[in-house]
């Protein structure tokens, strides 16, 4: 695919140009910038803006080669033999003069000069002059660090001349360009990596997106750009930072070299191993950026890319030389910060390839307080050699088990069971990882509830028996029993330690969630939040992010669609792609999840695409059904059929997955529905709320019923969603008891208070369904004036769902009262059902479904199975095309 770089984010800077170059005191326009950063490209859509206006325009380049040669940037715009031998500049302007003023009829030409500082002495005074007489408008670029002829340098200094200084881009303008040149949404953390890489230098970008396209790094998969490797420096990226680098003196550039591999540093450190004099010369040269830290200044290389190149052109004996003389420095200081000790013992282990075990133990114990599972398993693995002990098997089976290698993380911690001691008080830790790991790894819930049970019985120490025991509920909540879950936790009194209440909490409040208590499992994640956040030692416990996971879940199903959406994006950005894999698949499920209650059907197929994507590039196996169940449905819920088929029919080859295991029958359950089969998907979501009567998940059943109601049957969910909203708290399942209701019994009114609730929460495509139902009902009612207002309404909120065609919507704007049996016969044949079939399929008989359909041709004004298709689509409303505000919900009377 050959990819297209568009000018971004530059809207401000073409804005002033159009305005200097329409002042007539204004006669230049000086692009300002870094190397890389789009100096040239935003100067040629200045100069395209000039000619569009009418304005003769030119063009020089200024080079190396040209700076020899008088007047050789602009040779090829002068007369001919001006330059050749004479570089008179009285007799150049006297004779260049004239051309210009004859073709200045629309104002003076537009002249654009590239590499403003290169041009030759003579060029320069030339330009300067035609600047000065009035007969050019100069546009140029100029890089930063470069120094400007005499006469050049006091040009944007003159009122007339207008200088702008061109920054990088900025992470939303790279996200914008990235969209654009991919021509398709990019992963949020992808667009971060390469906004990091870079610093938003477009030159940059495009090298790096290049590399990683070539490399097969960056890949499109379900729909969204994404990398699922290392980004990748090209040659010309490498030539660019080794030319910036290259022209350093050699003391400097050993500076450099040691500050590639240790940074970052302390400048009086730093200082004291390159001397002052060194690092001066390099933050002249832009070389190095500092911060605070306390009382401390760090520094840094100014560029990752600076980093990465040194890095790699450094021969493998400087390396290790480096790499030891760092980790004696930082063991002579004493190893006085948690980080040194890390960098030490790594710094050993890449220079020689071995370490003291006490050391690698030690440090991979303070990667695991920073959650830095990939060093971790590092360190822990290189100090296996000396065999295993609990501690160790607890430190690496964690970390395989977090980077997604859970069947050597079950290996390596049944090891570690085997050789801990009884009364070790890590044994109770490497058993809740193994429980963790054999549940949400190895989907061997049972397995798991058997290994803690054995624990448990041999475990002495009465704090690990209590932890267990609280073990034992999380991995009911997890293997899709949270009933079992509350009713193991509800013996237990008063916990002993901050540690023990929070992996309470870790059982509790998904628990709590999934039987409805939403609202107390949204304030109960907050405390266990803090708590855990507080927690000196958190080893063998899921990260506390885990607890914002689950109160956006609650918040969710509050609905509370808005506040959910909100923390979900602000944890989405704030988790570095560093952190275990499965956190970000978590977050873009529930952003997904809460577009899709939402009504926002294209977003919610942007996150479960980056979701199953993550799933599948980590061999996360068992949350991927729920996410492609979602997907399925967000997929339906926009028309497509066979993209909903798809996602069934993948999550169909992945192995079951207890965890809300009745949501994961959504996705089935809208294929049929979007193929045309409502009864088959009314049958499949019936089935799936059942299972969730029965294992607890009362919020899944009031979805799944809710879902019954909107294909058609709201008759027969009333009672058992009235029970539901009665036991759940909240706003979002008594809004699907109370639209139910009002649909089974057809009154407008109640619809309408149906479609307004729906709207307050946020879900439109609820509230648009609703709006279509009371329309349907006031025209049954005889009321034409409140149907048309209503069908109104319908179409303006169904325009803000992104391209939803759901059954509900199927007459938007033509409102007809078709009954719930026309409308399930009137699908099937709109899918090309022969009228056999159809009765076959509603066990019917033949006449039966013919009189239904010629109902529903006179009812829809067409006059048979080919216009029926088109009668049946959602009406096409632009979003461009409504008010600022929707329709107001109130009927006229």
């Amino acid at each position: 695919m050959p990819l297209q770089w568009p000018l971004v984010g530059r809207h401000e800077e073409l804005e002033l140009f159009s305005e200097t170059l329409s002042d007539p005191r204004a006669h230049g326009f000086v692009i300002h910038g870094a190397a890389g950063v789009g100096k040239t490209r935003l100067a040629d859509q200045c100069l395209a803006l000039a000619d569009e206006s009418g304005r003769n325009v030119a063009r020089a380049t200024a080079t190396e080669g040209s700076r020899q040669i008088p007047l050789g940037a602009l040779a090829h715009l002068l007369p001919p033999g001006i330059g050749d031998e004479r570089c008179d500049l009285v007799t150049v302007m006297s004779e260049v003069r004239p051309v210009l003023l004859a073709q200045a009829r629309n104002g003076p030409l537009v002249l654009f000069v590239d590499d403003l500082p290169l041009l030759d002495t003579t060029s320069a005074t030339f330009v300067s002059q035609l600047v000065d007489a009035d007969l050019v408008f100069l546009v140029s670029t100029v890089r930063s660090e470069a120094t400007l002829a005499p006469g050049l340098d006091a040009l944007w200094h003159r009122a007339r001349v207008r200088r702008v200084d061109l920054e990088d881009l900025d992470r939303a303008a790279v996200d914008t360009l990235l969209h654009m040149v991919l021509r398709g949404p990019v992963e949020v953390t992808t667009v971060t990596d390469i906004w990091r890489a870079s610093r938003g230098n477009v030159l940059f970008v495009r090298e790096l997106v290049l590399g990683a396209i070539d490399a097969g790094h960056l890949v499109d998969q379900h729909g969204v750009w994404r990398l699922n490797g290392a980004l990748v420096t090209t040659p010309r990226l490498a030539q660019l930072v080794a030319a910036r680098l290259g022209a350093l003196p050699p003391a400097a550039a050993a500076a450099l070299d040691r500050l590639a591999l240790w940074e970052p540093m302390g400048l009086s450190t730093l200082e004291d191993l390159v001397g002052h004099a060194q690092l001066e010369l390099l933050d002249h040269a832009g070389l190095l950026t500092m911060r605070l830290d306390g009382r401390r200044q760090i520094v840094s290389l100014s560029h990752p890319m600076h980093g990465e190149t040194l890095r790699a052109r450094m021969p493998a004996l400087t390396r290790r030389r480096l790499l030891l003389e760092h980790a004696d420095h930082l063991d002579a200081l004493g190893a006085r910060r948690r980080e040194d000790a890390i960098r030490s013992a790594s710094a050993r282990l890449e220079a020689s390839g071995w370490a003291d075990a006490d050391l690698l133990v030690g440090s991979a114990r303070l990667a695991r307080y920073g959650h830095d599972f990939a060093t971790v398993e590092r360190l822990a693995r290189a100090a296996l050699r000396d065999g295993m002990t609990s501690e160790l098997g607890l430190l690496l089976g964690e970390a395989l088990h977090e980077i997604g290698s859970n069947v050597e993380a079950e290996e390596v911690l049944a090891a570690a069971a085997a050789v801990a001691a009884d009364d070790d008080p890590l044994l109770a830790h490497i058993i809740e990882i193994r429980s963790r790991n054999l549940m949400w790894g190895l989907f061997r819930s049972d397995e798991a509830l058997a290994v803690n049970a054995f624990a448990c019985a041999r475990i002495t120490d009465p704090v690990g028996k209590e932890e267990l025991i609280l073990n034992k509920a999380m991995v009911l909540t997890y293997a899709g029993r949270p009933l079992d879950a509350l009713a193991a936790l509800a013996p237990i009194a008063a916990l002993s330690t901050p540690r023990a209440r929070s992996l309470r909490a870790h059982a509790e409040v998904p628990a709590l969630v999934a039987t409805g208590l939403c609202a107390t499992a949204v304030d109960a994640a907050d405390i266990a939040f803090v708590e855990q956040s507080d927690l000196p030692n958190q080893i063998a416990i899921a990260d506390p992010g885990v607890h914002v996971i689950t109160k956006i879940y609650a918040l969710t199903e509050c609905g509370r669609l808005e506040d959910a959406m909100r923390l979900a994006m602000a944890a989405y950005e704030l988790t570095p792609t560093s952190a275990p894999p499965d956190g970000l698949v978590w977050l873009s499920h529930q952003l997904g999840r809460c577009a899709l209650l939402r009504g926002q059907l294209a977003t919610a197929r942007r996150w479960l695409g980056e979701a199953l994507a993550r799933c599948d590039a980590h061999d996360i196996v068992g949350p991927s059904r729920l996410v492609l169940s979602l997907l399925g449905t967000a997929n339906a819920c926009l028309g497509d059929t066979t993209a909903a088929a798809d996602a069934r029919d993948e999550m169909d080859r992945r192995p079951e997955f207890p965890f809300t295991r009745p949501e994961q029958e959504l996705g089935r359950a809208w294929a049929l529905a979007a193929a045309g089969d409502l009864p088959g998907a009314r049958r499949v979501l019936w089935a799936a709320a059942d299972l969730a009567a029965t294992t607890g998940y009362r919020i899944a059943e009031a979805w799944l019923l809710h879902d019954v109601a909107r294909l058609g049957d709201p008759a027969s969910v009333v009672d058992r969603l009235g029970d539901l909203a009665s036991a759940c708290e909240g706003d979002l399942v008594g809004a699907y008891a109370s639209h139910a209701a009002a649909a089974a019994a057809g009154r407008p009114e109640s619809l309408v208070e149906s479609s307004d609730r729906f709207a307050r929460l946020g879900a439109r495509l609820l509230a648009g369904e609703a709006a279509t139902e009371a329309a349907q009902a006031f025209q049954r009612h005889g009321d034409g004036r409140a149907a048309v207002a209503q069908g109104a309404r319908a179409a303006a909120l169904a325009a803000t769902c992104e391209g939803a065609r759901t059954p509900a919507l199927a007459s938007v704007v033509r409102v007809v009262p078709l009954t719930a049996r026309e409308r399930d016969i009137a699908n099937l044949a709109a899918q090309g059902e022969s009228s056999k079939a159809i009765a076959a399929r509603l066990v019917l008989s033949v006449r039966t479904v013919n009189n239904h359909l010629q109902t529903v041709y006179s009812k829809l004004g067409v006059t048979g199975r080919r216009q029926l298709a088109d009668a049946m689509e959602p009406a096409g409303v632009s979003a461009a095309a409504l008010p600022s505000s929707l329709p107001p919900s109130s009927s006229p009377r």
